[in-house]
């Protein structure tokens, strides 16, 4: 693990948790390559599906649901009707798929609700991605299994960010983006942590927690918020960041830090309200910043990969990764190490 957490590691009590976490972290460039390089076959027919049917439907639960919905809004950018739902919500409240290509995404492949949609697609189409070869989703259809086996540790990171990896490969070959720039969008690194030791001060220091973001970093916020909460034990609040001017506004206030996920364009630029978000609450600012743009009034900024696809998504992976994990370290003393869940979800 980078300097960075590893200062804060030594508030931990029990460091194996945080110990696994970064036996998959060191690993996954690698496995990204291999991954990369031993799927060609299975990404290129999902490709070839997508290109068919034009329609999408991604299922999945958790960080992986996640995953599924920056690859939904990657897709929708070029006209491809992609939509990610739970497959909690699909079980108990399924739409038609009909002439649509279905993914089913789970890193373990055994997570209850996404085995439980299998049998209701009888007789469909079945695409996966999976980091467990032998998982019922793999077996299930046409599977991308992710190289390096499955992710041991509670928290998602390394299986997160080869999921989301395989699916921008996928994106690739659609044409939507380049393969070449995967690999190093993940490997992206910044010169100095300064920005990030200064915004988990600010995390340390607040009462509330708000994580927000809109369109494809709408869910990328919302991973920073899941990780946050599986690994420090605290509520960290994910909302949208439409959603968040539409009433829960109301709620900030001098003891609250908005962590803003922004990317370039017009929504890098719709950003520039936060400015008076914090005049008038008295909130703070973290600002996970790929915009390129002038940065906002008395933020923590984080300088990211510049962009506004799958690409820059991947590029913020690692950053808010570690600072999750590094603000896990003072809150949590057994950080990894779950107290009421496990790894794999086999209950509803």
């Amino acid at each position: 693990m980078i300097d960075f957490v590893n200062q804060y590691a030594v508030q931990l009590a029990d460091k194996h948790g945080l110990e696994m976490i970064d036996l998959e972290m060191t690993r996954q460039d690698q496995d990204i390559l291999d991954t990369l390089q031993s799927q060609r076959d299975g990404i290129r027919v999902l490709a070839d599906s997508i290109r068919s049917t034009k329609k999408v439907l991604l299922l999945g639960m958790g960080a992986s649901h996640l995953v599924n919905e920056v690859f939904a809004f990657q897709l929708r950018r070029f006209q491809i009707d992609a939509f990610a739902m739970t497959a909690s919500e699909f079980i108990y409240d399924p739409i038609s798929v009909e002439k649509t290509t279905v993914i089913l995404t789970s890193q373990s492949g055994e997570s209850v609700e996404t085995v439980k949609c299998i049998p209701m697609l009888g007789g469909h189409s079945i695409f996966s991605v999976t980091l467990t070869e032998n998982s019922t989703i793999a077996k299930a259809g046409t599977p991308i299994v992710c190289a390096g086996g499955g992710e041991q540790a509670y928290a998602g990171t390394r299986s997160v960010t080869l999921s989301l990896a395989a699916l921008a490969a996928v994106c690739a070959e659609l044409g939507q983006v380049n393969e070449g720039d995967i690999l190093p969008a993940v490997q992206w690194k910044r010169d100095d942590y300064a920005c990030m030791n200064q915004a988990l001060w600010m995390l340390y220091n607040k009462r509330t927690i708000i994580a927000t973001g809109r369109s494809l970093f709408a869910p990328v916020a919302h991973m920073f918020a899941l990780g946050s909460e599986e690994l420090s034990n605290c509520q960290t609040i994910y909302e949208e960041t439409g959603t968040l001017r539409h009433g829960p506004m109301e709620a900030v206030d001098k003891d609250t830090v908005i962590v803003i996920f922004r990317q370039q364009g017009k929504l890098g630029e719709l950003c520039r309200s936060f400015n008076d978000v914090r005049a008038k609450t008295g909130c703070s600012l973290i600002v996970f910043d790929a915009s390129g743009l002038e940065p906002l009034d008395d933020a923590i900024t984080v300088p990211c990969l510049q962009g506004n696809d799958i690409i820059a998504a991947l590029g913020m992976m690692t950053s808010f990764q570690y600072l999750m994990i590094a603000y896990a370290c003072g809150k949590n003393p057994r950080a990894g190490l779950p107290h009421f869940g496990g790894k794999v979800t086999t209950t509803e």
